[in-house]
């Protein structure tokens, strides 16, 4: 076979890689939605494993009926135990001790349900307020046999719920607004500086502008020079961009009836903060260095949409299971995406907003984003010298 031959042969089969690589991305994000979809599932499942008796969902409580009303059966068949003395049952529910106590006054027509809580997380905690008033509704009508008649006299009983979080009464939102920003930053610089490198690599291999460099420097030093040159850039940009917004918010949001957020409520927890910060410089690092490696191969910026959207898919799919993190940390869900260096940032941040992650899961995930940031680079670095005669 001559020379020209051979050249266009090696030309199909190179655009033939290019064309599959693309489309073995694009099949990826359904796949990745599949996937995330059998995990949501199988966690779910989990939690709906307590089982429902006439309808009246089972979980572990301590109650104390001082109305008389509460059907015995029914509320042990549904996982309760009586509370013989009250205060030490309410002193375990702050230690942890016990997760929930019902406290039924005497008059419910006048009085309110008491509800005394260890918060375990912001969605799963609520749950006890419908399922007071459910118990009430379901005692109330075994010795009633209009179903109308005990609805209208159970619906409007007043609860009074009172949380807590490690032995100190739980300030819900507050306490989570703080962690939640480095979240939001993550998002943001992730999104924006991932679309930058992409198509800063992408352009310089368009323009042919990749061999000229390689001339006088070295590839890994035109790599990391231009991943760090854009990276700067792209934060520069961001900054120039966000915050002349968040100025004009808060000069002008008042005036227009726009709602300031209560920072006078907001707490400052150091090892949140910390840990938020530290998962959030993690996590835009190894974010950066995988767009980075994308970009190195890429021809243009078509080729490498599809990966930017499975990035961007794993990177927002924890907040599609927010529910299953926050009631339930330990789930093969919650487990799996702690651990999957493209789901892990997010995860952690979640996590640590919530609570509910210890030190040992929070110290093996950051090492793992850590070191998939290291080997990724390195192999962006690999994959741009081979790419300089493409």
């Amino acid at each position: 076979m001559n020379s020209p031959n051979r050249q266009l042969v090696a030309f199909d089969v190179k655009r033939h890689l290019r064309r599959k690589s693309f489309w073995v991305a694009s099949l990826m994000v359904p796949a990745f939605m599949i996937l995330l979809a059998l995990l949501v599932q199988s966690s779910e499942s989990v939690i709906r494993k307590s089982s429902e008796v006439s309808g009246l969902t089972s979980f572990a409580f301590q109650y104390a009926d001082q109305s008389g009303l509460i059907n015995p059966e029914l509320a042990r068949r549904a996982g309760g135990s009586i509370a013989t003395d009250v205060e030490k049952a309410k002193e375990e529910v702050k230690i942890g001790k016990v997760q929930t106590l019902i406290v039924y006054p005497s008059d419910v027509a006048r009085g309110k349900i008491q509800i005394t809580e260890n918060n375990v997380g912001l969605v799963a905690d609520q749950k006890s307020t419908s399922f007071a008033r459910q118990l009430l509704q379901m005692s109330v009508a075994r010795s009633v046999e209009s179903t109308q008649l005990v609805k209208s006299l159970t619906a409007s009983v007043d609860v009074d719920r009172i949380g807590y979080r490690n032995g100190v009464p739980d300030l819900g939102l507050a306490a989570v607004a703080v962690p939640m920003l480095f979240l939001f930053l993550y998002f943001t610089m992730t999104i924006f500086l991932g679309n930058q490198i992409i198509g800063g690599f992408a352009e310089e291999r368009e323009q042919k502008i990749r061999e000229v460099l390689f001339v006088d420097v070295t590839a890994s030093s035109v790599f990391l020079g231009r991943m760090v040159a854009t990276t700067v850039l792209g934060a520069v940009q961001l900054a120039i961009m966000v915050i002349p917004i968040l100025l004009a918010y808060f000069a002008i949001g008042p005036e227009l009836g726009l709602p300031l957020p209560a920072f006078h409520t907001w707490i400052l927890d150091g090892s949140k903060m910390l840990a938020g910060f530290a998962t959030l410089l993690l996590g835009v690092a190894m974010m950066i260095a995988i767009h980075a490696a994308v970009g190195a191969k890429i021809r243009s910026v078509r080729e490498g949409s599809a990966f930017a959207t499975l990035f961007i898919l794993a990177m927002f799919s924890p907040s599609y299971i927010l529910g299953v993190i926050s009631e339930n940390p330990g789930s093969i869900a919650v487990q799996t995406m702690t651990y999957f260096p493209l789901t892990a940032p997010s995860t952690l941040l979640f996590r640590n907003a919530l609570g509910n992650i210890s030190v040992l899961e929070l110290v093996i995930s950051e090492m793992i984003i850590m070191m998939t940031a290291v080997v990724t680079t390195l192999a962006a670095i690999r994959i741009y010298k081979s790419s300089n005669c493409g």
